[in-house]
């Protein structure tokens, strides 16, 4: 095999093991050495074939992706199939990155034993190993429990179906999507209802709220709320809430093929709700990976924090006709009441500590054409 170069790609992201987004970059390969370079031609990974190693290929990411010992932390994700082939004739561990499986089963079955072996390791293991676990659930599980939760908290409220809605609300997702570290598509189901609120499920399914869209004074605003619950699919978050809620009755059960995706197994649609409301770092951890996003796209980030501050101003001001009513419990309701009762407050609280986070100028790229935008406001009119 000559030394020339073999392969040239733009289906290609590489991850720098620091920040939750993904640069699209050139591969160029001979049997020496693999490089790597951006559209700007900053050349960032430059590793000797004979040291590059094909990653575990786990559910959540479907690419073959290469490591290197010289580059710790660092990933090269190859998405063309054509680029895989070409790179497996280098031979080595490159062989590989042609027909590389997930063999997630055997790592979660290590797990499952070790999580048997005392009482004390399962309390400890409690709030640690959900994190650890989460990005390894095999997305067709993560899938089917999203499905379900989604049927379960949406089932009696009217879909909203626009198809140029549905579009301009989509083609921001998948923006957002394809600058992140998630390699699957994140979808999205509109719902006709007053409150305002927006939220992850497992499985990379979003949903959405009418009263949301309703309530935002301009696209920036929605892509701001948008970009922070990608952030959430990004980093499993919702996952990693019903592992912790559920405790290791669903990781076995997950880990030995013995799990129902029925929410009513999970205690009801309220339940899971309750599981989904996230602590305040992972609030704090999706709002930075929301602006980081937009940034990458070189989109206008300053909607998150004006929204944030209209989010405020509704937690300052008691709704008409609460006075004297019982809450009740969230876990024991019916899933339109109880996503209702939780509302964006509740499930994202807001704090001025995080208004001021997230401030940014309100420069960059509008989030989507005006066009667009219209489409969306109407997006339940049809």
């Amino acid at each position: 095999m000559t030394q020339s170069a073999i392969a040239l790609s733009m289906h290609a992201r590489f991850y720098d093991g620091v920040h939750p987004v993904a640069h699209p970059v050139t591969i160029k390969a001979t049997p020496a050495e693999l490089v790597a370079a951006t559209a700007a031609g900053q050349v960032v990974v430059r590793w000797p074939t004979a040291e590059i190693e094909v990653a575990s290929d786990a559910e959540h990411e479907p690419h073959a992706l290469l490591v290197c010992a010289r580059q710790p932390g660092t990933r090269l994700a190859i998405e063309d199939d054509a680029l895989r082939q070409s790179l497996a004739e280098l031979g080595g561990n490159l062989k590989q990155a042609a027909n590389r499986r997930p063999r997630i089963a055997p790592a979660l079955g290590g797990v499952a034993g070790a999580l048997a072996l005392t009482v004390g390791l399962m309390a400890f293991a409690a709030e640690k190993l959900p994190n650890v676990v989460a990005p390894f659930v095999p997305h067709a599980w993560q899938r089917s429990l999203g499905d379900s939760v989604v049927s379960a908290m949406t089932d009696d409220m009217r879909k909203c179906t626009s198809a140029e809605g549905q579009e301009a609300l989509q083609k921001l997702i998948d923006r957002l999507q394809q600058v992140s570290t998630y390699g699957r598509r994140i979808d999205v189901t509109v719902v006709q209802n007053p409150i305002v609120n927006a939220f992850a499920v497992p499985g990379g399914r979003l949903i959405v709220f009418s009263g949301l869209i309703d309530k935002a004074s301009g696209p920036e605003e929605v892509a701001g709320v948008i970009a922070h619950e990608v952030g959430h699919v990004v980093h499993f978050h919702s996952m990693k809430g019903l592992l912790r809620a559920y405790g290791f009755d669903m990781m076995l059960k997950l880990v030995t093929g013995g799990y129902s995706s029925d929410v009513a197994t999970l205690g009801g649609a309220g339940g899971v709700l309750l599981a989904l409301r996230h602590s305040r770092d992972a609030e704090r951890e999706a709002d930075a990976t929301a602006l980081e996003l937009m940034d990458r796209l070189g989109m206008r980030a300053d909607g998150l924090s004006t929204f944030f501050g209209k989010l405020l101003d509704m937690q300052n001001k008691p709704t008409p006709g609460d006075k004297g009513k019982p809450k009740g419990d969230t876990a024991t309701k019916a899933p339109r009441d109880a996503a209702e009762e939780a509302g964006i407050l509740s499930t994202h609280p807001p704090t001025r500590e995080r208004l001021e986070a997230t401030k940014r100028p309100t420069t960059g790229a509008p989030a989507m054409s005006a066009s667009e935008w219209q489409a969306l406001r109407a997006v339940c009119r049809r």
